[in-house]
């Protein structure tokens, strides 16, 4: 019988050749809050427009979607599903419909419900999960404090462990200053993803942009203005545009004419309040441009053989961590290595520091050439916030432009606490877990008041964070910081100092704990290091790696640290190959016997179509 199994793992190969199934890649759910705060948060429901961009950003068949509520109790808005036209015009008709009146916001149970609903719409093998959650408010899901903080104890533990161990990237978003920060951001950074405080509700718009680029990157045309240049190599561009409340925007070809905003075989308009997301094929070489909207909110994706790409930047990145970034030219996926055309490559990098509708630029810097690619190390970024390196490839007839979002934050939270008694304890906890805890260390630099200091190591506690308690004497008046040498998971070093803390007592009362003045920050970026290291291999994990065409495939055979290898589906089925039941036996037969009959129905097709191109063949040859 076992040759029956085997026969069976084999016929399901070549119906897989046969009949290929599209597959997503990534997977959003989208976490909206349903109490009657919103409608004072959100009065215009920006809300409804940011998941219809969502729907419309993903490429059909691509990406699953699907979209909850949370309030006084979970409820689905968007059962999850495959992206195509179906179902972004069932959530066109459904987002705009559903009512913000509950009272309270039971964020725990959402998080548990989504958690426990399985995955819907065909998805591949390793796909990338981003879930986003929208919300005003706190844990309130009792008038009793202590309730409402072991809710959010559970979510801070048991939840979002859960979330870290299926690798959910849960994407969070302030509507206003009264929400839990310190809570939504803990769930974001534990998660490798972003925390957004929406100053105006339009700055949702943007912010699902970001996360949508972050989640699907791609090549985009640089604006130059209100211009841009599409080159031959262009095979479809997708223009999002950021305009006024009833304002259309106008697209004036290379010949001069305006494109007409009417869906076509060549052109998908999709319109909303506040954006208009345009996809055209195969369009026209030349200059275009675009008039009536936000340039500096817009953008241009393209679909193109001609591609730059780079190191791809970790989602969440320490302050002071290193960055090591590579950018090159691919044609199809082949590096260009031909020293001609990179002889006429100009490549820059620009890193943009992000609050709202502000934008910072802290660096812009032409990148050294190398082998065949574009490097550069930046040294570390010194102040926590949410940033954009966006790189430009300009090669005088064409140009292509990267957009990599990313938050800094520090490595480590320190805090200090009085437990009990004369006591005082320090503790360090990492952010998240690519901090290499075994290899990294914690010092606590101590400052008396006669400007004497000493440090003092900080004991690791069963390898899930630092803390160290100090008995405080009768009129002690101490500074205390600490200084972390980290590790990465990848083994990057970097070197932290925390803010400064103080403690004191007086006479033999209970000592007090609290955080000290801040010191000034100076520059958002250290300079980079005199020493050349844009030649060092790039350490940030990679999904495309673009240092060499040979490490990348020797990388792609090894495996993830902490990471098991999955048994193929065809090993199973050979392990269990000796143990068929009877009505095994006649499944597999009834298997085997429709995988040959509809091979055999396919060959007689492919053979007829093959006949039918003959003859057409030959009668233009006659003519």
């Amino acid at each position: 019988m076992k040759w029956l199994k085997i026969n069976t793992v084999l016929l399901v190969a070549v119906l897989s050749f046969w009949m290929p199934l599209s597959k997503a890649d990534t997977q959003f759910r989208v976490i909206v809050d349903a109490s009657g705060s919103m409608l004072i948060s959100d009065p215009d429901k920006l809300t409804s427009e940011a998941l219809r961009l969502i729907s419309n950003l993903a490429p059909e068949e691509k990406a699953t979607l699907g979209i909850w509520l949370f309030g006084e109790e979970p409820r689905v808005l968007l059962p999850e599903a495959i992206v195509n036209k179906a179902n972004k015009t069932k959530l066109a008709s459904y987002v705009d419909s559903y009512v913000t009146q509950d009272v309270k916001t039971d964020l725990e149970a959402i998080i548990k419900l989504l958690l426990e609903t399985p995955d819907s719409g065909n998805l591949k093998p390793g796909f990338n999960r981003h879930w986003i959650l929208v919300t005003d408010g706190m844990v309130d899901i009792s008038l009793e404090e202590a309730v409402n903080k072991a809710s959010r104890d559970r979510i801070l533990n048991q939840l979002t462990s859960k979330l870290e161990e299926r690798g959910i990237h849960l994407h969070t978003i302030s509507m206003t200053g009264y929400t839990d920060k310190a809570l939504l951001e803990s769930l974001s950074l534990r998660t490798d993803a972003t925390h957004t405080e929406v100053a105006i509700p339009e700055d949702l718009l943007d912010t699902f942009d970001r996360i949508f680029s972050q989640a699907s990157p791609s090549d985009e045309l640089p604006f130059d203005g209100n211009r841009f240049t599409v080159d031959d190599a262009i095979q479809e561009l997708t223009l999002v545009v950021f305009h006024e409340n009833g304002i259309q925007p106008h697209i004036v070809k290379p010949d001069g004419t305006l494109l007409s905003l009417v869906s076509n075989k060549n052109v998908s308009v999709s319109t909303s309040d506040h954006y208009t997301l345009i996809t055209i094929r195969a369009p026209s070489s030349g200059e275009w441009q675009v008039n009536n909207v936000d340039i500096d909110r817009s953008s241009i994706r393209v679909i193109t053989d001609l591609s730059a790409q780079a190191t791809p930047v970790a989602p969440v990145i320490f302050q002071n961590e290193p960055i090591y970034s590579t950018v090159a030219l691919f044609q199809k996926d082949k590096v260009i290595k031909d020293d001609k055309i990179l002889s006429l490559l100009n490549v820059k990098q620009t890193l943009v520091r992000l609050s709202g509708e502000q934008k910072e630029t802290i660096y812009s810097h032409k990148m050294d050439r190398t082998n065949g690619q574009f490097k550069q190390h930046l040294e570390g970024i010194t102040e926590a916030g949410n940033y954009e390196l966006v790189s430009l490839v300009d090669g005088k007839t064409f140009s292509r432009q990267l957009s990599q979002f990313f938050t800094v934050y520090p490595a480590i939270n320190f805090e200090g606490a009085n437990p009990s008694g004369n006591l005082i304890a320090f503790s360090a906890k990492p952010v998240n877990l690519k901090l290499n805890m075994l290899r990294s260390n914690v010092k606590l630099e101590f400052t008396y008041n006669n400007g004497t200091t000493e440090m003092e190591d900080m004991p690791l506690v069963g390898q899930g964070y630092w803390e160290k308690i100090i008995p405080v004497s009768a009129n002690d008046n101490v500074k205390v910081r600490a200084q972390l040498i980290g590790f990465t998971q990848t083994g990057l070093r970097f070197e932290y100092w925390t803010p400064v803390w103080h403690f004191n007592r007086q006479g033999n009362d209970a000592p007090t704990v609290g955080l000290g003045d801040v010191a000034p920050m100076g520059k958002l970026l250290i300079p980079v290091a005199t020493s050349n290291k844009d030649v060092m291999p790039m350490l940030v994990p990679p999904s495309v790696s673009v240092v060499n065409e040979a490490d990348e495939n020797s990388d792609s055979q090894t495996e993830v640290a902490g990471e098991t290898k999955e048994e193929s589906t065809t090993d199973m089925v050979l392990d269990k190959a000796n143990s068929l039941s009877t009505t095994e036996w006649i499944m597999y037969a009834v298997l085997n016997l429709g995988g040959i009959a509809v091979i055999v129905g396919g060959i007689f097709l492919y053979r007829r179509m093959k006949k039918n191109q003959s003859l057409r063949r030959d009668d233009l040859d006659d003519v």
